[in-house]
Order: structure tokens, then C-alpha cells, then sequence
């Protein structure tokens, strides 16, 4: 379906950017914008600004720059269309657009989604089936009913030895396919079907496609009790958590993810009510996965088996984090236990304390430093205040700093002096100061600046700039100022927001435009529009004598050289003529 830009302006203007993107990111007030940490790149200091009066956004280091449209497209990954839907619905205009599938459409993978796709409804089918039976029993003794099973898509892979092949075959995919999806292994006899005799938990893309399983073991003795698809085209394990497509909107909702291991931790969570929870899936939790995490909340529970693996990956998980700018909290199950068995075992309200309780991780690190040392003698205690201190250290906050000395302090017994004395002084947060530009190239890219920067924001510099016909030889300047031009002529008004719209699929002037707002224009005047039309057509000349110079040094025949010398006393006249 193909919307009006009239439309999709008029649900634009029907909602607030600001209280939008505030549902994703934490937004302060700065003076007349808004300012959050940029969701699009790894940052650790608010450098994404929003401005409430021009309803645009843009990220002052990386370039990020839109309307509340790009935005929610950007972050949830979705088309533009699905994005005006959203914002439709938060405004009460009812439009009638179905999400996209059209990426699938031309999608080199396509094959490996349908593939996932018939995999899922046959082990669904076996789950319903008589064979599925013992399989049903395990579930209910595992306390998950009718409506958990229907909700995260979980079947049942049977004993058959190439079940799944055969059907892969039958709609027409090839060996060579079948073995890329990782859902087939080959031997001397063909290719066997890799999931047999197992309950089969889906594992999601962030759309909701279907791109890979985790198959557990459930009658028997099995050596590996959970099997994880292998990494293939479309599921790559750094990239992924389990559940994150079903958790996103109620994270954001209630600003607060939980992480957990595996997939029965997520569905007894459910089973439970609480839905803001995702898994790792006992991998090594990367930069991928904390970026995903990041989109959603800053408030983070690592929430990991109780067990020593689990500590060692709540360690891991937290130094990852960290480096995205998050500090999580952690809860650390009593007994080895996992969740699934804690929640099963003592109930919602139990495990709702534990999160109520969460360690800060300040406050881990130093739980974990006390098991490790005997405070109760001198060389115990020396060794945990020395641990503390390089924990401190590291400390870039200075509020959570001074808080965590004056803990230590009680907790030591030691005077303050004598702890500040062994920490290392604090340094000065130094402010990214832009490159400056060229002196010769300064007035040149002041008055590209300046042209651009008050015909996005004036009609009437538009009306001069069409009027002075001049060329300009920055070639995304010179696209970007026929852009606003050509806006003003088919609406009769500027909109930088309303502009986005229709620039929407042209990534390269977004980008300019970016640039545009990050730059200062302290510096800049709209009384100094002729001065820099001016500056403009003096750059062409510039480049225009450059070119005949060089082509001049080039020239062998004399006729050519002759030709190539008038062209530039031609231009000298000119100049001198306008001047």
C-alpha cells in the first residue's frame, strides 16, 4: 500500500518525537532540545539530540538524522510504511498496512526462511499428533499448558530418519539448500535430518521469522541434552536472543529487560506474567547482543543459573554491557538453581523479591571480593579494601565513586585520606572539539553551510537561490539544495521533518542532512545570503581555472594550448567584470 506524503505528514504532525523516542531511549532536557544516548552507534555519553519545535532528531557523532519515521524504522527494523503505522496507531488515524514482507521477497535467503518455515509447521503437526504424546506428557509434568506451547511456537521433531529432508525435497529444494538451512547433515546414504526425537523450541529473528531451533532431549538418555542450530546464513549466534522479538515492546513499555540462560527460564517467566525477559542461550554474551539490549532498556537484570557457569557468564555479561554504557543489575539464584526451577519451585512472589533485591554491580563485586578474602584478619582485609580500590578506579561515575568510598570506609574501618591517597585521581571528561577546516577552503564551506542551513529554514532564500541559477560544485550540497528546492515548489512551504518524508529512501541526503545539523552556524547570517552566492560562483571559477590549467600543462598540440588560453583569459574577464 502506497500512503500520501500529505498522509504520513499529517500522522507526523499528530504525534510528539520527543515522547515518542523517549519510549526508547532516556531523553534530559538541554535548553530548547532534548539529548539521550544514540541508540544507532556505540555510544556512551548523550550525543543524540531532539528537537521538540522542528521534530527531527540527530546524533552529533555518528550523523544519525531523521524524523520520528526514520526513527522508529532504524530501530525496530522495519519498513518506513510499518513505521507510519505505528505511529498512526499511537495517534488514533487508522490506516490498513499489513507488515511488509517484501524483503523476504528478494531476499538472497529467502529459501532458508521458507525452509524454516515448513520445519516449524511439521514439528508443530508432531506435537498434535498421536506420536506427539509422551512429548505432551513431559510438557504438562513441566507445569507449561496449552496456551505456553501455542505462544512460543514449540514442537516436536519424531524419530524419523529423514522426515524433514523428504518434505524439504518434495517442495522442490535441493541437497545443496537443504544443507546450507542446518536443518540436514549428509553421509554415504544422503542427507539424514539433523533434530530427531527432540521438543523442538523455535528460535526468532527480530521480525519473528523462524531461523534456527533449540531441541531438547526429553525421554531417555541423551548426551547433549539441548541441541542448538548451527550458524548458517541467517542465524548467527553473536547477533541473537531468544524470545527478544515477543519481549521488545513490553521492555520498552516497562523500561526494564531480564536476561536469562535458557529458553524454559523465558517461558516459566511467562507462565508468571513476566514477559520482559529474553535468553542467551548459554552462549558468551558479545558487543551484538549488549547493542541489542541497549534498544530496549538501560535497566538490565542478569538473572543467569545459579550455578558456577552462571557466574561466570553473569562476569562476562556485565563487562559487555558496560562497555555499551550500561551498569546491570545482577540476581544470583540461591542453590544453584536456575530460574525455571526457582520460579516452579517457590512461586512469582519469590523470585519478584529476588528482582527487588538485584545487587547493583558495585555491590556484586564486592559480595564476590568478601567470599574471597577472611575480613576477620588484617591480611584478608588488606586484600579486599586493595581489590576495592582498583574496582573504584575503574569508576567513571563520580556520584556512584564517592558512594562506593564512603562504603568502603565503614565497612574497613579506615580513615577516608588513607583510601583516597591509594586511588587514582579522576580525569577531566575532555569535549570533542570539531576538526577545523582549511583556512583557504573556510569561507567556501561557511557559505555552503549558510545557503543550505536558511533554505531549509527561510522560503525566501529558496526564491533567491532558484533565481541566482548558480552551480554548486559539492555534488551532495548541490543534490540536497535542488531537494529543498523542489519541495518548496510541489508544497509551497519548507519542512525539514516534512522534507525527511519525502527523502525517506534516499540515504545519502539524510546523511547531508545530518550534517547540516550537527554543524555550528554561530558564525552564520541570512544577511549574508549574497555573500555567499557569491563565494559559490567565485569556487566554481576557482575550479573551473584549475581544470584549464591542468588541461593546458597537458596539452601537447599548440592549436589546443591557444584554445585552452582564452578559456582562461575569457574567465579572468568575467571575474573581473562581476567584481
Amino acid at each position: 500500500m502506497r500512503l500520501d506524503n500529505a498522509l504520513i505528514n499529517e500522522i507526523k504532525n499528530k504525534v510528539d518525537i520527543v515522547e515518542v523516542i523517549s519510549s526508547y531511549v532516556t531523553l534530559s532536557m538541554r535548553g530548547k532540545n532534548y539529548f539521550g544516548v544514540c541508540p544507532f552507534h556505540d555510544d556512551h555519553s548523550p550525543s543524540m539530540s531532539v528537537s521538540k519545535e522542528k521534530q527531527i532528531y540527530t546524533c552529533f557523532s555518528c550523523g544519525a538524522t531523521g524524523n520520528v519515521f526514520n526513527f522508529i524504522q532504524n530501530f525496530d527494523h522495519i519498513s518506513f510504511l510499518e513505521a507510519v503505522k505505528k505511529c498512526a496507531d499511537m495517534c488514533g488515524v487508522n490506516i490498513d498496512i499489513k507488515p511488509t514482507t517484501d524483503y523476504l521477497a528478494n531476499n538472497k535467503n529467502k529459501a532458508l526462511y521458507e525452509m524454516y518455515e515448513l520445519s516449524q509447521k511439521l514439528y508443530q503437526n508432531n506435537l498434535n499428533a498421536k506420536e506427539g504424546k509422551l512429548a505432551r506428557d513431559y510438557l504438562t509434568k513441566r507445569n507449561l499448558s496449552e496456551r505456553e506451547i501455542k505462544a512460543f511456537d514449540i514442537g516436536l521433531s519424531l524419530d524419523g530418519y529423514d522426515t524433514l529432508v523428504k518434505l524439504l525435497e518434495k517442495k522442490g529444494y535441493t541437497d545443496k539448500e537443504i544443507l546450507k538451512s542446518g536443518l540436514a547433515n549428509a553421509n554415504d546414504d544422503g542427507l539424514y535430518d539433523i533434530y530427531r526425537h527432540r521438543i523442538m523450541f523455535p528460535l526468532h529473528d527480530i521480525y519473528g521469522h523462524v531461523i534456527g531451533y533449540n531441541g531438547r532431549a526429553y525421554d531417555g538418555d541423551m548426551t547433549n541434552k539441548y541441541v542448538n542450530s548451527k550458524e548458517t546464513d541467517i542465524f548467527k549466534k553473536r547477533d541473537f536472543l531468544y524470545n527478544y522479538h515477543r519481549a521488545k515492546d513490553s521492555a520498552r513499555a516497562k523500561k526494564e529487560i531480564i536476561i536469562m540462560e535458557g529458553p524454559m527460564d523465558v517461558i516459566r517467566a511467562y507462565t508468571v506474567g513476566i514477559d520482559n525477559v529474553v535468553a542467551t542461550l548459554g552462549t558468551a554474551f558479545g558487543s551484538s547482543q549488549s547493542n541489542l539490549i541497549k534498544r530496549l532498556s538501560s535497566n538490565v537484570i542478569l538473572c543467569f543459573d545459579g550455578d558456577a557457569a552462571g557466574l561466570k557468564a553473569t562476569k562476562l555479561a556485565i563487562v559487555e554491557l558496560q562497555k555499551v554504557g550500561i551498569n546491570p543489575k545482577i540476581v544470583r539464584i540461591p542453590d544453584d538453581a536456575d530460574p525455571d526451577e526457582f520460579i516452579s519451585s517457590k512461586g512469582k512472589e519469590a523470585f519478584q523479591e529476588l528482582l527487588t533485591k538485584a545487587y547493583d554491580v558495585m555491590e556484586f563485586k564486592a559480595l564476590l571480593l568478601k567470599k574471597e578474602s577472611n575480613l576477620n584478619t588484617a591480611e584478608g582485609l588488606a586484600n579486599y579494601v586493595n581489590a576495592m580500590i582498583t574496582e573504584i578506579n575503574g569508576i567513571n561515575d563520580d556520584i556512584l565513586r564517592e558512594v562506593t568510598i564512603n562504603k568502603l570506609v565503614k565497612e574497613s574501618g579506615l580513615d577516608k585520606e588513607t583510601i583516597l591517597a591509594k586511588l587514582t585521581p579522576t580525569e577531566e571528561v575532555k569535549v570533542p572539539v570539531p576538526k577545523k577546516i582549511k583556512k583557504e577552503n573556510r569561507r567556501y564551506t561557511e557559505s555552503l553551510n549558510g545557503l543550505i542551513y536558511y533554505m531549509l529554514n527561510d522560503p525566501d532564500i529558496i526564491k533567491k537561490y532558484d533565481k541566482s541559477h548558480i552551480y554548486i560544485p559539492d555534488k551532495n550540497y548541490r543534490s540536497l539544495a535542488f531537494q529543498i528546492s523542489a519541495f518548496y515548489k510541489k508544497y509551497g512551504y519548507i519542512d525539514e521533518a516534512d522534507l525527511m518524508t519525502e527523502l525517506r529512501d534516499d540515504e545519502e541526503m539524510l546523511k547531508v542532512l545530518g550534517m547540516i545539523e550537527t554543524m555550528d552556524t554561530t558564525s552564520l547570517s541570512s544577511d549574508a545570503i549574497d555573500d555567499y552566492i557569491k563565494n559559490i560562483v567565485e569556487q566554481n571559477r576557482l575550479e573551473e581555472r584549475k581544470k584549464y590549467q591542468q588541461q593546458l600543462h597537458q596539452a601537447d598540440d599548440y592549436d589546443a594550448k591557444l584554445a585552452i588560453g582564452n578559456k582562461l583569459i575569457a574567465d579572468k574577464l568575467r571575474s573581473e567584470e562581476n567584481d
